[in-house]
Parts: structure tokens; sequence; C-alpha cells
């Protein structure tokens, strides 16, 4: 551990020992005087190391630990270059257990190192590696990693050998070092907008070499391999950075999606739980990184126990002020996102399922894997998983899988083991897309094994709801067709087909919103209503209401399969424009009777002009004029073909079209849309306004009360007099994470348990709320008006005490009297 000296601050160099410590910072302030003794200290290092292989399981001693230490942190800021690479070769090749640093003729070290990674990760190691001290093992890895923050060594060099070790070492400590360094190294080097795409496509590229190598060699069943965690580790890492939003491209899901195909089951089931659950992982991670930005913006200290200065009443001015603005960014960003949130948000946010290359592919062979897999060879769970995902990538991308939904019935037994999640893979993998025919038979083993009497309600209301969503997503199951168009390759779809009586399965269930469960009855008739909204004709007279009578008198029905209504321009065009022509005849209207006024106001009396108030006059005139001819200059909304005239009176025409809209047949509607559509470009506002429009059409449609009242109020020449200009009438308070694609087994679930569970949410939430509260209500100790309600004062036990007590300071005075 000797040098041969130091020079010191006068130039003489001193004669005694120093440390290595003392050396290391010689050797950053003057390099190039200090380099016989760096030269030294690293042909000691080539020795201890060559006498550490011949016997790796002996003690190490700790001056080699310390020498590792230094040699590091000098080569890596003050000789980088050859010196920085001869060290890194040495410590790779320690901890491989291979003798080409010790025994190279270069004083040790290889002057050429290899940046090539191969294809295919080594399962194997050296004994010698094998057998090395975990001290000396730890010590040169966290070399390495100095190293490489310090940029002596590029990031490839050290991504094979990392791996190599997490997969070979049995040392969990060490892993879990090396996993985090990779991670946060692939983050530094993305890190403010600067990203490496090259380095990023190569790892990428590592990645999944070793996943597809962990792929073609594991069996289904077998044992883990050191390929296998290497696959696990390099999945883990993935799902990683793209939850944090450093890998979140095609080539990452790529490596996810290849690992989700894999035999090995472990690999199998980190992979589709990215799938499966990133979308909420990536919400709560945003949500908890606002809140916590909120809560620092939000205390503020104002100085209740300190003495108040201008300094101090300054800085709560300011804080005050910050977060007034942080207040009003984050109301403007929550009504943002509620303008459009659900399944669009998500799909824009997190499109996860949606970047995979061949989801058909994918999901045929996860289909292939569970139906051929026995019992012993996945566990159930992972069986779960994987047809959570193929009915996810079913629906998503409206895939047409059809041997999925006979396995599905399989499932659907009455005692089966988490048989609501599978009704709600069931629902996932419905769309419109998906023949009446493959539905039939889903919908049958339901009603046969849930929708009975021998079934307990929870059972019932579960199995009503889910043939509900069912039905939602595939809408030409209740269209009704003949039983000559419905043919299929087998007996069993004709037989199906022609004893599937869609009138009599409506009315059947539309019986159970009397029956005496509460939860039967609660989805009988959540059925009810729906069925009143999209066929309302299958069901009887008494059970339509108010709704599916209007609806019925319309001929309001779903499509049948494969039919399709094509759009005759934007809807809601031709309701825009008769909005626009009422607010015109109502302005207009409004200034004739203002000129009507006038008039009879200078024909009443005379009025005498000087000349001194002509130039006044002259002047309102002008500003008159100014005015007409705003009015006459402003654009016309609403094309009206040949009816427009150039030169008549345009407020008739107005009022005739805001009037004759609701007596044009649907040719002409569809006509008149179509213009509108192709002869003006529309805002965002203007979109809002039409949806708001179309709405309310809607709804009048369905409640006939509202239609009688929307028809007085066009006899009137009211009909838009109830619509605001206000678009800001958002009312949402569900805070629910919507995932697109996914259903939730809650959703189908008895309508008494999800109360139960959401009260118990609803009180850990309000426990929480106080608790956070008492904590963190107010910094400081508490005020002397707590401590006074709070101190403890001698008083009676009872009245008759305190009786005693007025008696004894009494009585002494009238005896004394007497005496």
């Amino acid at each position: 551990m000797s040098t041969k000296g130091a020079t010191t601050g006068a130039g003489s160099r001193s004669t005694l020992p120093l440390k290595l410590s003392q050396l290391q910072n010689f050797c950053k302030r003057d390099p190039d005087g200090y380099k016989e003794d760096y030269d030294a200290q690293s042909r000691r290092l080539v020795s201890l190391v060559g006498i550490l292989l011949l016997s790796p399981n002996a003690d190490p001693s700790p001056s080699l630990v310390e020498l590792i230490q230094f040699m590091a942190a000098v080569s890596s800021s003050s000789y980088k270059g050859e010196d920085s690479d001869r060290v890194a070769d040495l410590l790779m090749d320690l901890l491989v257990g291979s003798s080409n640093g010790a025994n190279n003729s270069n004083g040790g070290f290889s002057s050429s190192p290899s940046n090539n990674l191969t294809p295919i990760l080594n399962s194997t190691l050296p004994v010698a590696a094998l057998q090395l001290h975990r001290d000396i093992r730890k010590a040169c890895v966290s070399a390495l990693i100095l190293m490489r923050n310090k940029g002596a060594v590029p990031p490839l060099r050290l991504l094979q050998l990392f791996f190599q070790l997490m997969a070979v070492v049995p040392d969990k400590n060490l892993r879990e070092s090396l996993y985090h360094h990779i991670v946060n190294d692939i983050r530094n080097i993305n890190k403010n907008g600067k990203r490496d795409e090259k380095l990023n496509r190569t790892i990428q590229s590592f990645f999944h070499r070793i996943v597809s190598a962990s792929a073609n060699e594991s069996t289904p069943g077998g044992e883990d391999s050191p390929t296998d965690y290497a696959a696990k580790r390099a999945v883990q890492m993935t799902c990683d950075l793209y939850r944090r939003n450093v890998w979140n491209d095609e080539r990452s899901v790529h490596i996810l999606a290849t690992a989700a195909s894999s035999p090995n089951a472990s690999v199998l089931s980190r992979a589709l739980r990215f799938f499966l659950n990133i979308e909420e992982a990536m919400s709560l991670d945003k949500k908890a990184s606002e809140d916590q930005k909120w809560e620092g913006n939000s205390t503020v200290n104002l100085h209740l126990h300190s003495k108040k200065t201008k300094a101090r009443k300054r800085e709560v001015e300011k804080q005050v002020k910050n977060r007034q603005k942080k207040q009003n960014e984050r109301e403007s960003h929550i009504l943002a996102y509620r303008e459009d949130r659900g399944v669009e948000t998500s799909k824009k946010l997190f499109p996860a399922i949606e970047l995979l290359n061949d989801p058909q592919g994918l999901a045929e062979t996860l289909l292939k894997r569970v139906k051929s897999s026995g019992s012993s060879t996945y566990k159930f769970e992972v069986k779960m998983l994987m047809l959570n995902m193929v009915t996810r990538v079913v629906g998503n991308h409206e895939l047409m899988l059809l041997p999925l939904y006979p396995l599905l019935q399989r499932y659907m037994g009455g005692h089966q083991r988490d048989v609501t999640a599978i009704l709600a893979y069931s629902v996932q993998s419905c769309h419109s897309y998906v023949p009446p025919e493959e539905i039939y038979g889903i919908l049958k083993t339901i009603a046969h094994n849930f929708i009975t009497e021998r079934c307990s309600g929870e059972q019932m209301a579960v199995g009503i709801n889910a043939v509900r969503a069912i039905c939602a997503r595939v809408p030409s199951v209740l269209s009704g067709e003949d039983e000559e168009e419905c043919t299929g390759e087998g007996d069993d779809k004709v037989a199906a087909s022609a004893t599937w009586d869609v009138e009599a399965f409506v009315r059947d269930l539309a019986g159970y919103a009397k029956h005496n469960d509460r939860s039967v009855s609660i989805a009988g008739r959540g059925w009810v209503n729906f069925i009143r909204e999209v066929y309302p004709s299958l069901l009887q007279g008494k059970d339509r209401g108010l709704v599916g009578a209007g609806l019925h008198r319309a001929g309001e029905k779903p499509l049948k399969y494969g039919e399709v209504r094509a759009a005759a321009g934007v809807e809601g065009a031709d309701l825009l424009a008769a909005y626009e022509a009422s607010k015109k005849a109502v302005k207009e209207n409004a200034n004739e009777s203002e000129e009507d006024g006038s008039e009879g106001d200078e024909s009443g009396e005379w009025v005498e002009v000087t000349n001194g108030d002509e130039s006044e006059i002259e002047i309102d005139d002008d500003d008159e004029e100014e005015d007409e001819a705003s009015d006459e200059d402003a654009p016309d909304l609403v094309l009206l073909g040949d009816k427009e005239t150039i030169n008549g009176d345009e407020g008739n025409d107005s009022k005739e079209m805001a009037k004759d809209l609701s007596k044009l047949s649907p040719k002409e509607r569809a006509k008149l849309q179509q213009e509108v559509s192709s002869t003006r470009i529309f805002t965002t506002a203007e979109f809002a306004k039409m949806q708001k429009l179309v709405e309310r059409q809607q709804q009048a449609r369905r409640d006939p009360r509202m239609a009688a009242k929307l028809k007085r109020a066009i006899a009137k020449g009211e009909e838009f007099a109830d619509l605001s200009d206000d678009d800001s009438d958002i009312d949402s308070d569900d805070d629910d994470i919507h995932i697109s694609g996914a259903v939730n087994p809650t959703d189908i679930m008895a309508d008494a348990k999800r109360k139960r569970m959401s009260k118990a949410e609803k009180l850990q939430k309000v426990l929480e709320g106080r608790e956070k509260w008492e904590a963190k209500g107010r910094a400081g100790g508490s005020t002397n008006v707590e401590k006074s309600e709070r101190r403890t004062l001698p008083c009676p036990n009872s009245r008759s005490q305190q009786g005693r007590k007025w008696v004894r300071r009494v009585r002494p005075s009238r005896v004394e009297r007497r005496r």
C-alpha cells in the first residue's frame, strides 16, 4: 500500500508512505506526476488477482477490495482511455472466471476491448467465477458501475456481463443491484428528451434475442433455466421502462408480445399482467404524482407562531398566490380531462394492446395453449390470465376467433371457480362482427346454468347482467333473423338457430323484474330498460313504459348482422342549421320591435333642432348606418338552396327554416344534412352543440312527454328556447379508471354485493381523510384555547356533594350566632 513518495506544496517529494485515499487525491490533482505510482498499484492489482484465481474459495484480503475501488475511481477520472479499459477488462475477467487479463503480456491487461454482443446469452460460468467470494464480486460490480457512471465504460460492454451474472450467480442482493443499475442507466441515457435511438434499438434487440431464446428452449411445465431467468429479468425491465414512459414504442410491445407466447409460465405471466394492467398502473402513477405535486404546492407556512416581519409577510403572500395559480391549473386540467374520458382517453394514453403487430397470431397461440395444456402444465391462475388476454385482444381488435366461444362455454358451470371472471371474459370477447350463431350458445349456457329457480339470487343476478352486457355489445342477436338464414357447417349451429326464440327469451328475462329477491329484481329491471331502448317490440305492451312505447311507435330496432347505416353527413348538422336559423329569427324580431318603438316615439312629438346639435345627430345617423351595415354583412349560417332569396327577406326565410324542419321528410332532412356538412367547416364548439342537439332529439324520441313538450314549443316558435349556449355542463363524479375493452367482474355482479363493497370503500376513504386531517391539519403545537379546553378542573361527583360544600361554608357562621 506504500508509494515512493508524495510531492509537497514546496516542490519537494515526501518519502513517507501514503494511503490509497491520499494517493487518489494526488492522482486527481497531478495525474502526470503520479503516473508511476498508479502503474505500481496496477501491477500490484494484477498479481493479487492472479493469486486469487488460483484459490477463489479463500477469504480475500481487505487490501484487495480497497485496491479495486482505488483503481476504478482513479482510472475513470484521471486516466481515461487505455488505462481505464485495461482495468475494466481485468474486473470483467475476474467476474467471469477468466485468466486472460492476468496472463496478458501487456501489463496484465487486454488492450482492445470487445464491444460486440453475442446473439445468445451464455448460461454457464466457470467454477472459479461461481466460487468467487461475494465481497470480491460485489466490489468488482460496484467498481464497474462507478466507471460506467463516469463514462469510462460504454453501456453495451456491461449489459451482457450483468445479464449473465443475474442468470447464473445465486446472490439475491447482487441481482437487485444489477437490475436497478441497468434500469437507471437506460433512464439516464434517455433523460431530458435526449434519446439515443441507436443505443435503444441495440439494447431492445438484445432483450428480444434473450426472450426468443427462452421461448425456443423452454418447455411447458419444465424447470427454469438460466436463460429463462434472464428472460424474466428482460421482460421485467421492459415493463418498468414502459411504465416510466422511457420505452413506450412498438419495439417494446413486440418484446412483450414475444414473451407472451413463451411456454415458460413465469415469463408468460409477467408479460400478460403487463398487457392487462398497464393502463391502471400508469393512471395510478400519474394520479399519485399529481397529488404529490399538489400537496407540495398547497402547503403554506403562515408563520402563526413566529414573529411577523415584512419579509415573512411577503413570503406568505407569494406562497398564497402560487397556490392559487396551481389550483387554477389543476382545475382546468381536470375539466379538460372530463371532456374526453373513458375508452377513448385510455386508447390515447396507454395503447399497449393496440400496438401489437400480429394480434390474430398471438390470440391463436394463447388459445391453442389453453386448449392443449392439461391440469399439471399450467396453474389455473395462469390459464385465467391467458383467457383474459385472448378475450381482450379479440374485443379490442375485433378479431374473428370462433373456437374461443365453445371453449368459454366449458368454463360456465354453476360451481366453476371464478365463474364471474369467466362471464366477464365472455363479455370482453363479444363485438359487432361476431356471428349471432356463436353468441346463441353462450346465451343458452348462461340461461341454463344461472338464470333458473334452482340457483341462488346472486347467481341469477350475475347471469342476467352478463346476458344484458353481451346483447349490448352484439345487438344483432336481438334482430330476429330467419331460421333459413342461420346456416353453418355443423348440425349444432343449425339446431341452435332453429330452436332460438328471441321474443320468448326476452320476455322470460323481463319477468324477473318482479322477483322477490332484490338483486334479481334490480337486474331484471335493468334488462327491461335495456330492451326498451334497443328493441321495445320484443316486450309486452305493459312492460314497454313511456320510453319503450315512444320508440316502438318510431320503429326502433337493432341492425341485423352485417347491416350498416351509411351516414349522409355530419350527424346533427341539420339540427345545428335549424338552431342557428332560430337564433337569427329571434334576433331580427327583437330588432324590428325596437325599430317600431323608436318610430312611435318619433311620430308622437316634434323635436326642434338647433344648429349646434346637427353635428351630433349626423354622428348618430352614421353609427346607425354602421350597425345596419354590420348586420347586412353578417354571413348566413344556413344554406336554403332554391328557397334562398338574395334580394328578399332573410328573416322570413330563417323563420320558415325553423318551423319547417320538423315537417321535412327523412330524405329531405338527409339532403339538408349533407348540404350543410359539405359547405362549411365546423368548429369544436359547433360539434359540441350538435352532440347536445342530437342527444336532445334522441331523448324526445324515448320520452313521449318531452316529445309533446317539444311539439308545443315548435308551434310557438320556441323550439330552442330552453337550450343554453354554455357547453360546460359536465357533471361526472365517476373517478374510476376506464380501460379500453376491459370488463370488470364487479360490473356484472349482484347489486347488493356491489353496494356493500362501495360502502366499505367509502368508509375506508373517510377514515383515511380523518387521519390525514388530524395528522397534517396544522403545523406546530396546540394553541392556548385548546390547552384551556383540555385542562382538568376539580369538580364534585354529585349535586349532594355540592350542597355539602356550600353548607360547610355557611353553617359555622350560624352556629357562632346561636352561641
